[in-house]
């Protein structure tokens, strides 16, 4: 912003030294040009678009001059501040920590917890293949196997099939995750057959379901989808990781 106001003030650098004031008549404001050490003169309505230049310039100046204060005051600031001091409790040993509080949560503490609030594995339904991830849980397709080898690639935290009391229905989402740097718990569902019209239908009902009891897609709700003809896209499924999750 600095360096767009230096531009823009330099434009007005051989405009003569004079200044637009306004005062009011009848609630009609009125417009003169004063020039330094010489009376202020009245600009008739017809010559006011001579005079923008100079209100132009005033307010380049002054927002310049705003901004280098601002960037002045941000300078000292920076040179307080320490970033680190959130990360005091890391700086004490393990026989410490163990008997220490920490005011703000370690990002593994968090997600021990986190672990511990979302248990997974609730739908006791069969499972009809034994597929199992990376991290050993058995799932019921290819595609949510490679969604939860994506996760885990990228150290994301994730639950496959955790409950959810959706209003007054109890569902099992495909998998609950975090993303560790908001804290924020998102849900991701995978529809594997959307080219089954009654599967579709099912799963948009799902869907309109989740955003009735706030869960938005795109922000609390992600989601993938393939055909019996076109597998899932992996590059896909990493992109809404990066976007969503990291």
């Amino acid at each position: 912003m600095i360096k767009k106001s230096n531009r823009n003030v330099g434009r007005y650098k051989d405009l003569p030294n004079s200044h637009v004031y306004i005062s009011n008549s009848n609630g009609c404001p009125q417009y003169y040009l004063k020039n330094e050490g010489a009376p202020r003169q009245y600009v008739r309505k017809k010559d006011i678009k001579h005079i923008t230049r100079f209100a132009q310039r005033d307010y380049e100046e002054d927002m310049n001059r705003k901004l280098k204060l601002l960037e002045r005051n941000l300078a000292d600031f920076l040179e307080l501040y320490d970033v680190n001091v959130v990360n005091a409790y890391d700086r004490f040993d393990d026989s410490k920590k163990h008997i220490i509080k920490p005011l703000i949560e370690t990002d593994g503490q968090f997600i021990d917890k986190w672990y511990d609030e979302h248990p997974g594995e609730c739908n006791q339904y069969p499972k009809d293949e034994e597929l199992k991830t990376n991290r050993g849980e058995i799932v019921r397709s290819k595609s949510e196997k490679i969604i939860a080898d994506a996760l885990d690639k990228y150290g994301v935290p994730y639950r496959y099939e955790p409950l959810l009391e959706l209003g007054y229905s109890t569902i099992y989402p495909d998998f609950v995750i975090l993303n560790t740097r908001t804290r924020k718990t998102l849900y991701w569902e995978h529809l594997g057959i959307i080219s089954d019209i009654d599967y579709a239908t099912k799963n948009l009902r799902k869907i309109r379901d989740y955003e009735k009891q706030g869960f938005l897609l795109g922000r609390d709700l992600i989601l993938t989808m393939e055909e019996s003809d076109k597998i899932i896209d992996v590059n896909l499924v990493e992109q809404k990781i990066k976007e969503f999750l990291l």
